[in-house]
């Protein structure tokens, strides 16, 4: 059964479009126009990923199961994932 809520950390890099996240649990990441949009596509994806991955019946990664790569100007930070409530959209 799945997790209901989850923390992974995510790294924001400026581009010039806005920013770039890493997700680096999962090993992927998204981009959004501004921090805001950024964090919520990495809601996104992190909950779109792991319902995939319980329909595959695999488990999902720990958070901090992977160190990220920062380098200064990068923002490390949580976003929160309520995988029940992800699966109900």
């Amino acid at each position: 059964m799945m997790k209901q809520k989850m923390a992974y950390p995510i790294v924001l890099k400026r581009t010039d479009d806005g920013y770039y996240v890493s997700i680096p649990d999962f090993d992927t990441g998204t981009q959004g126009e501004t921090i805001a949009d950024a964090m919520e596509m990495a809601r996104d994806a992190i909950g779109l990923i792991g319902t995939d991955m319980e329909d595959e019946g695999k488990e999902l990664p720990e958070p901090n199961t992977i160190s990220p790569e920062i380098v200064p100007g990068d923002i490390v930070t949580l976003v929160d994932v309520d995988f029940l409530e992800y699966r109900k959209k």
